[in-house]
């Protein structure tokens, strides 16, 4: 009896692994699961917009995503999952940013040394500007619009739908950050290895930082302006016009190769910085960094997702969003999107992330929190809406726009969606029925046998 059941016993997890391997051969899972943490982010559509679209912005007046189409001169404008209008602005649209005083999207137009004012779905002016604007930025305390002229080492100020000044910066000015603690304009100047500090239109200091700064951010927990050094692979802390170190070399922090964006996490203080020549993310408490994250090549964008406390970043050499964990600072989740993911926005009335993808001119839509228990193995929906367009003199509105691909994502690198497809459930049924006869048959054998 003791032999049977040891015999019995082992047959049963022979089976189990027998059930196993064929089920991983199948590519079916052995168990349902989703991110490390239990979370399924889904890619619910890709949308069509225009050319080698790049930045991106959200507008919390109307709940419109704005995307600058850098390769076709527009900006495409999505109410959840349409295209809703394409705006023609200046050529070679570059950055945005929203100004909730009027409730005007601002775009900057490098190519036209222009800046494009859009009112919803219209564009109401262009304002004429320095050369290659690239970088823009809004002063609350002020209502003022700053603009990086990259070409002319100048800063414009806007007012509205009008230039009030032109200041004078260093070369190569790209990116701006608006610091409330003190009301200060920050601006990163590419060309001279400085920082501008702008109060109201006036420049107060000069700060010597790494090589190349661009980008910059705005630390609300402590204070500080975290400064990328793309050409030093650093990162520069100020504290309102000064490098918070030893007088003058900066504190820098050791960080990736090229280091070039940011995002900020409130719920646990940390900056988060993307590392595009190392394919690494850099995470900063203070002026000390804690930890580095491995995440996809060549990582552009990064955005916080405050109904997760996640952070997204755009791996634009593998072609993906990685998704961390700020609670442990790990990589929960790989998400496949399109061609060359740039920009990234969340936008909180729907709870969607917007990744703009510049080598395939789409936008990734994902959404995140489905239940892993309906999770069983991959598939992929695709669907196509049609198309109308009106045009006017001013703008050119597209509603709706193109092919729709439904995937989802549950591992770093599994992507898993709620139905089996049609060629695995006969695959599944053969093996269920293969695993029951051998079992059967087995059992029989050993009460036939004597012991």
């Amino acid at each position: 009896m003791v032999w049977r059941t040891a015999k019995i016993g082992k047959l049963i997890v022979a089976i189990v692994f027998s059930i196993a391997i064929l089920i991983s051969a199948f590519g079916l899972p052995v168990t349902a699961n989703g991110s490390t943490d239990g979370t399924t982010f889904k890619v619910i559509t890709n949308i069509t917009v225009g050319l080698a679209p790049d930045w991106v912005a959200y507008d919390p007046s109307n709940g419109y995503i704005y995307v600058a189409n850098y390769g076709s001169d527009t900006v495409s404008v999505i109410n959840g999952t349409t295209v809703i209008a394409t705006i023609p602005v200046g050529k070679v649209p570059e950055g945005l940013t929203y100004d909730p005083s009027n409730g005007y999207i601002y775009v900057a137009n490098e190519g036209s040394n222009t800046v494009s004012v859009i009112k919803g779905t219209t564009a109401i002016a262009n304002i004429t500007v320095g050369l290659s604007p690239v970088g823009i930025a809004y002063d609350p305390s002020n209502g003022y619009i700053y603009v990086a002229n990259e070409g002319s080492g100048t800063v414009s100020v806007i007012n509205g739908t009008t230039v009030i000044a032109t200041i004078p910066v260093g070369p190569a000015p790209d990116w701006v950050a608006y610091d409330p603690s003190n009301g200060y304009i920050y601006v990163a100047n590419e060309g001279s290895n400085t920082v501008s500090v702008i109060k109201g239109t006036t420049v107060i200091t000069n700060i010597t930082v790494g090589l190349a700064p661009v980008g910059i951010a705005y630390d609300p927990s402590n204070g500080y302006i975290y400064v990328a050094n793309y050409g030093s692979g650093t990162v520069s802390v100020i504290n309102g016009t000064t490098v918070i170190a030893t007088i003058p070399v900066a504190i820098v922090i050791n960080v990736g190769i090229w280091p070039q964006s940011f995002a900020y996490d409130p719920s646990n203080g940390y900056i988060y910085v993307a590392n595009e020549g190392s394919g690494t993310v850099s995470v900063i408490k203070g002026t000390t960094v804690i930890t580095n994250i491995t995440v996809g090549l060549a990582p552009e964008g990064l955005t916080y997702d405050p109904s997760n406390g996640y952070i997204y970043v755009t791996d634009a050499g593998s072609d993906t969003v990685s998704v961390i964990n700020g609670a442990n600072n790990t990589v929960i989740a790989t998400i496949p999107v399109g061609y060359a993911p740039m920009g990234i926005a969340y936008d909180p009335s729907n709870g969607y992330i917007y990744v703009v993808n510049g080598q395939s001119d789409t936008v990734s839509v994902i959404s995140t929190g489905v239940p892993t228990s309906s999770l069983s193995i991959s598939s992929v929906t695709t669907s196509t809406t049609t198309s109308t367009s009106t045009s006017s003199t001013s703008t050119s509105t597209t509603v709706s726009t193109s092919t729709s691909s439904i995937s989802s994502v549950t591992t770093s690198t599994t992507s898993t969606s709620t139905t089996p497809t049609p060629s695995a459930v006969p695959t599944l049924v053969v093996v269920v029925i293969v695993v029951v006869v051998v079992l059967i048959a087995a059992l029989l054998m050993i009460k036939l046998r004597k012991p």
